[in-house]
Order: C-alpha cells, then sequence, then structure tokens
C-alpha cells in the first residue's frame, strides 16, 4: 500500500479491505480516540525507528525520513513499549477487569524491586518514596476514563512515555509469575495485542502522514521541525531519568532485555492525495506554532487542539466540490457581538457543509464499491457518515469549533483555544501584528485553504 495513495491505487490494508471512509478521509480516525491521544500518537509515529519493509530498508532515526520510497511503499515503525513503566504508573488505580494474577505478581514484584534501588532506613520510608513516584507520574495521565492500565497514556512529558496502545489477551496471560522461567518471564511483558486500534485510532497517524508527505517536497524543513518537536518533548529531563530508572530497573529484575526487534511492528495506513492542497500551509503552521515560547505543557495543550483542527480543516476540503462550500462562517458567540442574522448564515454554513460530505461521499461510491468490504449501499453511507459528518460533530464540539454542545442550531464557532491555536501558528515569534492586520492575514489563509 502506498503512503500517500489516490482513491483507486489502494486496495487494501494488510488482509482487510478498508470502509469507504478510509479511502476518502484517511485510514482511520474514530470517535473513541480523544484529543491528547490523537497529539500521543502523531508524537509516537514520529520519534519510533522506521522502515519500508517490502524492501527491508531502514529509514534511521529521524522523525519524517525524506525518501523517494515513502510515497512508493508502506511505511512501518517499532514503538517501544515499556510494559514494566507502564504497569508501575497505571496498575494500581486501573479497573479490575483488565487485571490478571500475573500482572498484580508482577507489579508487586516491581514495586520491590524499586525499593530495594531507594536510599532509606526503613521500609516504611522506601514504601513512600515508591507511591511519591507514582502520584507524580499518575498526574500527568492523558485520559481519565475508566480503562485497564495498558490502556491508558501519559501526556508527551518526555519521550519514554510516549507509549503505543496495548491490549491484554486474556488467553496469553493466564500463567503464574516464574522468573525461573525464561519462556514466561518474556511473556510478562510481551503477551499482549499492538497491532489493534481502540482508543489510538489512526487519527495521530493520519496526522503524521499528511505531514511527512507534506515534507517530502520541503526536505529542508524536516530537521528542524524535529529539532522543535524533540525541544518541546525533552523539555524535563527529569522525567526522563526517572522513567529510565524505573524501566531498567524492572527490565534487570526479571533478565529479559527489551530486544529492539521484540518491538512492536506497526505498519502506517493511508491518506488519500487530496490532502496535499494543505501541504505547504500545514509545515509553516506547525513550524510557527512549535517556534513560540510558549510553557511546553501549555504548548502540548493547544497543538492536540491544533492537530484536530488540522484534520477538521482536510476533512471538509477535500469534500468542497465548489470553492464556496468548504468555506466556514464563524459566529463569534460573545454577547456584545450577538448578531442574528450572522448566527443564521453560521448555521446554514455548518448545514452546506455536512451536506457537502454527504454528497462526496455519494459521488465516490460508485468508483470504489467493488473494493469495499460492504456492498449493500445505504449500510456504506452510513457507516461513512458514521466516521465523518457525526465525528467531525464530536471533534468539533470537544474543541470549540462547533456550538452548541447540545442541542440544535449548530454552528461554526471560535473558542479560546482555537483562537490561541491560530494566533500562535499565523504570528511568528516576537512577531507583532496589529488586529487589524491579524484579521486580514486569517482571511486571506481561509480563502486559500478553502476553511
Amino acid at each position: 500500500m502506498k503512503l500517500i495513495p489516490s482513491y483507486y491505487e489502494t486496495n487494501e490494508i494488510g488482509s482487510r479491505k478498508p470502509p469507504l471512509q478510509s479511502y476518502l478521509f484517511g485510514h482511520r480516525i474514530q470517535d473513541s480516540q480523544t484529543r491528547y491521544e490523537y497529539l500521543i500518537e502523531f508524537l509516537q509515529v514520529a520519534i519510533s525507528p522506521k522502515e519500508i519493509g517490502e524492501l527491508s530498508k531502514s529509514l534511521g532515526e529521524d522523525y519524517f525520513p525524506v525518501s523517494e520510497d515513502v510515497r512508493k511503499y508502506p511505511v512501518t515503525y517499532r514503538a517501544r513499549s515499556r510494559m514494566g513503566l507502564k504497569r508501575f504508573i497505571f496498575f494500581p488505580k486501573s479497573k479490575l477487569s483488565g487485571k490478571a494474577k500475573v500482572d498484580q505478581d508482577a507489579y508487586e514484584y516491581c514495586l520491590k524491586v524499586i525499593q530495594g534501588q531507594i536510599s532509606g532506613n526503613s521500609a516504611s520510608s522506601k514504601r513512600e518514596t515508591v507511591l511519591i513516584l507514582q502520584r507524580l507520574l499518575g498526574g500527568f495521565r492523558a485520559v481519565t476514563e475508566n480503562r485497564s492500565w495498558f490502556d491508558q497514556n501519559m501526556l508527551p512529558v518526555c519521550s519514554e512515555v510516549i507509549l503505543p496502545e496495548s491490549m491484554g489477551v486474556k488467553k496469553l496471560r493466564s500463567f503464574d509469575f516464574n522468573l525461573n522461567d525464561a519462556e514466561k518471564a518474556e511473556q510478562i511483558d510481551n503477551a499482549f495485542d499492538y497491532l489493534r486500534y481502540t482508543y489510538m485510532a489512526r487519527g495521530g497517524e493520519v496526522y503524521y502522514l499528511h505531514l511527512l508527505d507534506a515534507l517530502q517536497d520541503c526536505p529542508e524543513e524536516a530537521k528542524p521541525l524535529e529539532n522543535l518537536l524533540r525541544q518541546m518533548i525533552q523539555s524535563y529531563p527529569q522525567f526522563s531519568l526517572l522513567c529510565n530508572f524505573i524501566e531498567e530497573t524492572w527490565q534487570k529484575a526479571i533478565d529479559v532485555p527489551p530486544l529492539r526487534d521484540k518491538w512492536p511492528n506497526k505498519k502506517l495506513g493511508m491518506i488519500p492525495k487530496g490532502f496535499q492542497v494543505r501541504n505547504g500551509y500545514l509545515i509553516s503552521e506547525l513550524k510557527t506554532f512549535l517556534s513560540s515560547r510558549t510553557h511546553p505543557f501549555d504548548k502540548m495543550e493547544t497543538l492536540s487542539v491544533g492537530i484536530l483542527l488540522q484534520l477538521l480543516r482536510v476533512m471538509y476540503l477535500v469534500s468542497a466540490t465548489e470553492q464556496s462550500s468548504g468555506c466556514w462562517v464563524i459566529d463569534v458567540n460573545l454577547p456584545e457581538f450577538a448578531n442574528r442574522e450572522m448566527r443564521k448564515a453560521a448555521v446554514a454554513s455548518f448545514r452546506r457543509n455536512e451536506e457537502s460530505i454527504l454528497h462526496y461521499l455519494y459521488q465516490k461510491l460508485d468508483g470504489l464499491r467493488d473494493r469495499l468490504a460492504e456492498k449493500e449501499d445505504e449500510k456504506i453511507i452510513a457507516n461513512a457518515r458514521n466516521d465523518s459528518i457525526l465525528l467531525f460533530r464530536k471533534i468539533g464540539k470537544s474543541i470549540g469549533i462547533v456550538i452548541p454542545k447540545t442541542g440544535g442550531d449548530m454552528r461554526f464557532s471560535m473558542s479560546e483555544e482555537v483562537v490561541k491555536f491560530l494566533v500562535l501558528s499565523l504570528i511568528p515569534p516576537r512577531g507583532m501584528l496589529t488586529l487589524d492586520a491579524f484579521v486580514e492575514t486569517w482571511l486571506v489563509c481561509i480563502e486559500e485553504m478553502v476553511f
């Protein structure tokens, strides 16, 4: 499968035929993924070593490899799982259904060996130190939903906690904790499925592919962007030291080295060529944003909004059959700027854009019907509508680009978070613009990218 396929250059993803929406908007974006998990998945792909599997060709350690093969062949990446670290952070406060006996025993042994590496005069003081470490790291949870410990994630405060999604397979985890049995010791951290997508639903991959494709035409920007991302996620080396201490202590105790060939090998999905119309803007906006001097935590928070905003932009952009059909009319939604006519125009704009997507689904169905697993047209469209129109509503409401959160008269608006991203991505660091100049720059940008 090609990295940036056109609609008619791609047949299948692995052994399964993708649904209609994957051909049209990228494989795949679903509503189970939270805004922070888009960011985490994007960074996970970026920091992992990559290769062209069909050619057995390594692409090295670069975040954004530049190669003529990138657009010709599937790209895979190897994600370091660090299950010992994940268990240490998330196991205590995760739901019971995901806790196998072997996990409980491994967790207790992990605490024991880490306590043994801590200086102190009493066992209670060592236990308290371990508890403090868990509270510290647990305070950076990216999601608060009631999930199993292997399904949770942390904000990217350092590269060591940018971890892939994993699924605990019950039938593979029904064995006793026994370090004297080499095979069982290896299975303690390896009896997980890393190739299923539930909460990490490829949304971050789609954004990564969009950026990687753009950088093939601007290779000189690849390293500067990588350096800026490194600065953001390596702002606190203390976290890296702490996480490495926990993981390395655990690995030494169980005597099972984290061999690189054991890392999950995951194949990237696909995005349509229509995304390329936004390539130039994508690079300049991200570079300008990452160059800002905002606090790293604030930057991560805002970037999670920016990634979603970018995906919503291209979703409507590739659907727009006319220049005007992709335009967004914004209702400022402030009492001092209340305007009934503007509200009506924003509602009409939102409705028109949804109609544009629905028309696009039907338009492309004829040419792709034979390449889809599902054959009934209405089921195909209903499924695609759920992962496009309804998904757009959910994501848009989560970042405040669509209001209200409940009720009718849905329309485009601008939350404070969205405005913050636009300001930081359009105005260069240390640059100054009058409000009029900013609005003019933004309007030009909107016109050119069919925003």
